[in-house]
């Protein structure tokens, strides 16, 4: 009797050995990755059925509800929906727009993500047709707020705009997008020790002009995001240069400043209209001028065209009128919007140039050492 006893037992320890043994060699679980180890399993808590994560090698399973995809010597970057779309993905190139095949909502990890760009972008388009926007915080400047157009109705040169909005280390811009006349802003500041931002004319406005205005914040999560960004050469003819800008709306906010000129003209205002971004200048500028300009939209319906690669803050050195910073990293295909922030008297900026690693300035007049300029140097994505 004794014996059989010991033959029942050596019987079922051998049971449980194949049954061990046979688990081993499972490849495909619900919800998660298999491998050749055995690991923890609870049916109740599908996220967390393995005691430990298991670490990938070639050949193992991506598996979700039953849909699996083999490696053969490949590294997992997707992970699928239970329709067998992409719900998360990395990589170094954002899907192109209308691509199919990826979840909505589903979410793509920029690896390579620097400076302004975002890491982290959502689908909000659909399985069939994607469409990936950024979400949360840019890795350097990123537009934090922007605003307007808002009447100039206090009678004074200054005023005070974003309340609540302006934090200190911001960088700002505001410009006009109506005009009556050829009134420059002087400069635009963060105000001292409020949450607002100073807007300086070179005149009392009146009521004829309107001001739109934005601020750049380091690793912020943006408000507004970049629809356009370039560089264009004027026609000439009139006052007025239409740019085509595809994909622009009205109400978006733009910013304007010349890229190269031969004379003393000044930017007046700058608008948009559906596919098109007008500015009007002080004068006819013929075809000897150029013009940066960049479109601003609230976040969350469109891929960016630009990022923000730098800005930043220069003090003039004064001697003539001509200013040159160096921006590390800067390209001569970037584009480059450019205010006063400090100044003591009404000189305008005739024209900025980007070269690499510099943006060079050149003024209306010798600004010594009591102005400041407010650059943003803009790259596409």
């Amino acid at each position: 009797m004794r014996k059989f006893k010991h033959i029942i037992m050596v019987i079922v320890a051998l049971a449980l050995v194949a049954v061990l043994a046979y688990a081993g060699t499972v490849h495909k679980l619900p919800y998660g990755v298999a491998t050749p180890k055995w690991y923890g399993y609870s049916s109740g808590t599908k996220s967390t059925y393995y005691l430990e994560h298991p670490t990938l090698t070639a050949n193992d399973q991506v598996v979700v509800e039953g849909v699996a995809q083999t490696l053969t010597n490949k590294t997992i970057t997707n992970i699928l929906d239970a329709s067998g779309n992409i719900s998360y993905a990395t990589g170094t190139t954002i899907p192109t727009a209308t691509t199919a095949g990826y979840s909505i909502g589903g979410e793509f990890v920029l690896t390579s993500a620097l400076l302004g760009q975002s890491p982290r972008w959502i689908n909000q388009g659909s399985a069939t047709s994607c469409l990936f926007v950024p979400a949360g915080p840019v890795m350097g400047y990123g537009i934090a707020a922007a605003g307007g157009p808002i009447d100039c109705t206090n009678g004074s040169t200054t005023l005070d705009v974003a309340q609540g909005l302006i934090r200190t280390g911001d960088f700002v811009l505001a410009g006009h997008e109506v005009s009556d006349d050829n009134d420059q802003i002087v400069s635009v500041l963060k105000t001292a020790g409020k949450d607002t931002m100073t807007i300086t004319a070179s005149a009392d406005p009146l009521t004829a002009h309107d001001y739109v205005y934005a601020s750049l914040r380091n690793k912020c999560t943006p408000e507004y995001d970049i629809v356009a960004a370039g560089t264009a050469t004027t026609a000439g003819g009139g006052v007025a240069e239409a740019i085509t800008v595809a994909g622009v709306l009205a109400g978006d906010i733009a910013f304007a400043n010349y890229g190269a000129t031969d004379d003393t003209d000044t930017v007046s205002d700058v608008v948009c209209t559906a596919n098109t971004v007008t500015v009007t200048c002080s004068a006819d500028p013929s075809t000897t001028h150029s013009l940066h300009y960049v479109v601003l939209r609230q976040r969350g319906t469109f891929a960016p065209s630009h990022y923000v690669a730098y800005a930043g803050s220069h003090t003039t050195a004064g001697g003539d009128a001509t200013e040159v910073k160096t921006v590390t990293g800067a390209l001569a295909t970037d584009v480059v919007i450019t205010v006063f922030n400090t100044t003591d008297d009404t000189d305008s900026i005739l024209k900025t140039i980007l070269t690499t690693d510099t943006v060079t300035w050149t003024l209306s007049a010798d600004p010594s050492t009591t102005h400041a300029l407010t650059y943003v140097v803009l790259r596409a994505y």
